[in-house]
This record gives structure tokens, C-alpha cells and sequence, in this order.
């Protein structure tokens, strides 16, 4: 046996060893024979050496001084890399990276070097996320327009021309839900002229969606380069917003905007740590990078809370519908109990586009999709190939629409 790098693979070279993620699930196994993708795959998955059968070119005898190497078990003997759902996730990852590349797509420039190592405070106590949440300054609350125009969609009695009068009140958003409207995201057939018009054909609910994706996007400012890349940040949650969506619409779901604003809110309680307690952020970030432990399990350790049960606090803090904060407060956990169609659709996006390598909200590693997740949406995997084209299609036209700057 002999260890080489996952660039010096060849097809036909035979693995020796168990090639596990870092989720300990078997991705090559004892005796497969390396074909054309394998390592596409491997490299998706960040691996850089495996153990094939033979000896080295270069010894006739394995050297003394080299230690052994040892195959890591699985974690525990779920398969779910077998799945066909994460087979196909892991088939589009492969192919997106692949097609960055023939594109010329440059590689991520390198970190810079790193500075001063924080430490852990003995005066940090922990905290709870509804103290984050209340504590978080302007945050706290959303602008005033979205709850006028909130009161208005919601009064009985309101008639189109009232939403479109609340909404004319600002005229920067109401611009914007008009580009909105006119875009690729809704691919009308004609120009929406006005935005009554836009009331009447979008829809009320969805309208509302649309308001409050637009006003929540910019709540955040100013926040620390060397935590978060905002850039990054929320293409990651337009990604997985836009990606929620597609699989709405696979399954005939009325009203598709919900998805997408649960996917864009569902990673926001890290940008209010980022704000908040950035001196425990960043050890949760170095903490990160050099261990194999999730971000939000570092949270819970360092802060007392993750970042997941913050969103879904801050969201409560809000008043807003109860699918939004329990997508934010349950996308890593799971938990059986709380399971909704909501929650799941936005994981299995969330694992998506992460594969995919579309922005980050700090987490290095791919995420394992969660079966019973995946399964309880009823949808086949066949399905994955079509959201990811949609998902891409419209993320850089989302980006202008949502996060470009409105001009003085």
C-alpha cells in the first residue's frame, strides 16, 4: 500500500483503504477501482491523499521511519452517501465546480496571513439567544414601512390601490419591487408598469415576502471584514433562498416567495453574533478552520447559544410568521419533533449550494443531507439536476435585485 495525492490518482489504481468524509461516511471503498470522476469527487469533498494497493515506485520496502497509515472507520454505518439524493447532489457539485473551471474560473486567492490568536475571556458568560436577539440595537426592530405596509396587506377591507399607496410612500422599494417584478425572477411576458399592477398580478402575500426580503437585507451594515465577507454571506442566502424556491415549485407549493424568504433569513442570527459579539465570533471562526467541529456547535461551547436559535429568536423579536422562525431555529438540528416541509425544503437547499460552492456564512465544510429530511418533501432526486439550472439562472440577476445599492 501507499499513500499518493488525490491529483496523482490514476484510473484502474485500486483504493486500499476506506476514503471517508469528514462527516466519516465512506465516500470510496476498500477495493474500488478509480474511474474517470473519482477524483472530481474526492476533491469536492477536500480530500488530498488516499492509500492505493502497491508499492511505490520509488522504495522496494515501505521505509521504517514512516508511520502507519491507518483508515478512519465510518462514523457510523448510515450510508447516506449512498442516497440517491446525495449521490445526485454530490454528481452536480462535481459538475458545477468542473464547469467554473472551464470557464475560467480562478481559484479563491489566499488567506491572508493570519493575525494575533483570540482568546477565550474568563469574564465570558453565557448567553441566551433572546438576549442576543434584544440586545442587537436597531436590529431589534424592522423599518417602519414594512409593518405599514404589513397593517395594510393584512386589513380586511384594504383594496389593491391601498397596498400600492402604502408601498408608492417609499419610493426607493417600491422601485425595487418594480425591477423585481419585471426581471427573470417572474419572467412575465410584459412590462409591469406600475405598482398596483405589480399588486394585483404578484399577489399580496407574495408581495409581502418580497417587501420584507427587501428591508431585512438592509438592516445589515457595516459589519467586520475580517469575520464575515458580506458578499459572500449573502450570495450564500440568495443561493439557498432561490434554491428553496425551485423545490417549492416542484412541489406545487402556493406560494413559492415563503420558501425563499426562509431560505434567505435561515443562516441571519450569525450576522447578529457577527454584530454583537464579534470578539467570540472570531475564536468560533479560528476554532473552526482548525478543528473538525461545526461552527454552531463552537457557538453553544463559547457563546451559549447558536447561531441558529438567535435567528429564529431575533425572527420572534419581529413578529414574523412562525415557518420563518422555526426554519432559522431548526435548519441544523432536526429535530424530529419540529420537522415541517419548510424546514426540510430549506435544508436540503442549504446542502445544496453549499456542494455547489455558492458563498459561505462562515462554515468551511459541506453539510450531510438528512434522509428523513429529504424524504418527508416526497420529491425524486431526479428533480435536483433541474432546481440546481434554475437556482444558477437567476442568482446573478437576484444579486443586482436585492443587493445592489439604490442610487441617490
Amino acid at each position: 500500500m501507499r499513500q499518493v495525492k488525490v491529483s496523482d490518482l490514476k484510473v484502474g489504481d485500486t483504493i486500499a483503504c476506506d476514503v471517508p468524509n469528514l462527516h466519516g461516511q465512506v465516500l470510496l471503498a476498500t477495493g474500488t477501482l478509480v474511474g474517470p470522476k473519482h477524483g472530481m469527487i474526492l476533491k469536492a469533498w477536500g480530500i488530498t491523499d488516499v492509500v492505493i494497493a502497491g508499492e511505490s515506485p520509488a522504495l522496494s520496502e515501505p521505509s521504517p521511519t514512516a508511520p502507519p497509515v491507518v483508515a478512519v472507520p465510518p462514523a457510523e454505518p448510515s450510508g447516506e452517501i449512498l442516497h440517491p439524493a446525495m449521490a445526485e447532489i454530490l454528481r452536480i457539485a462535481v459538475e458545477a465546480k468542473q464547469a467554473a473551471v472551464d470557464k475560467g474560473g480562478k481559484p479563491a486567492p489566499p488567506a491572508p496571513p493570519p493575525g494575533p490568536k483570540a482568546k477565550i475571556s474568563p469574564a465570558w458568560q453565557p448567553v441566551t439567544a433572546e438576549t442576543v436577539a434584544t440586545r442587537s440595537g436597531n436590529l431589534a426592530s424592522l423599518p417602519t414601512i414594512y409593518f405599514q405596509v404589513n397593517s395594510v396587506i393584512n386589513h380586511p377591507s384594504s383594496s389593491t390601490a391601498d397596498i400600492a399607496k402604502a408601498l408608492g410612500s417609499d419610493q426607493s422599494l417600491s422601485a425595487r419591487l418594480l425591477r423585481i417584478a419585471n426581471s427573470a425572477f417572474y419572467g412575465f411576458p410584459r412590462k409591469i408598469e406600475n405598482i398596483g399592477e405589480a399588486v394585483r398580478i404578484i399577489g399580496t402575500k407574495q408581495l409581502h415576502d418580497l417587501v420584507l426580503a427587501t428591508v431585512v437585507l438592509k438592516q445589515f451594515k457595516g459589519l467586520d471584514p475580517g469575520l464575515v465577507n458580506m458578499a459572500d454571506f449573502w450570495r450564500h442566502s440568495l443561493a439557498c433562498g432561490l434554491a428553496a424556491r425551485c423545490l417549492a415549485a416542484q412541489r406545487r407549493e402556493a406560494n413559492v416567495e415563503r420558501y425563499f424568504l426562509a431560505g434567505l433569513l435561515h443562516d441571519i442570527g450569525s450576522l447578529v453574533i457577527y454584530q454583537q459579539l464579534a470578539n467570540r465570533a472570531q475564536v468560533v471562526l479560528e476554532q473552526h478552520r482548525e478543528t473538525n467541529k461545526s461552527i454552531d456547535e463552537l457557538e453553544r461551547t463559547i457563546i451559549g447559544c447558536d447561531h441558529a436559535a438567535v435567528g429564529g429568536a431575533l425572527i420572534n423579536e419581529w413578529k414574523l410568521p412562525p415557518l420563518l422562525r422555526d426554519v432559522a431555529a431548526n435548519h441544523h438540528s432536526l429535530d424530529p419533533r419540529f420537522m415541517s416541509v419548510g424546514i426540510a425544503m430549506v435544508h436540503v437547499a442549504d446542502v445544496l449550494v453549499l456542494s455547489m460552492g455558492f458563498g459561505t456564512n462562515g462554515e468551511t465544510r459541506a453539510q450531510r443531507l438528512n434522509i428523513p429530511a429529504w424524504d418527508s418533501l416526497g420529491l425524486s432526486p431526479s428533480c435536483l439536476p433541474q432546481v440546481a439550472t434554475d437556482m444558477t439562472g437567476l442568482l446573478a440577476e437576484a444579486q443586482k435585485l436585492f443587493l445592489t445599492e439604490d442610487k441617490a
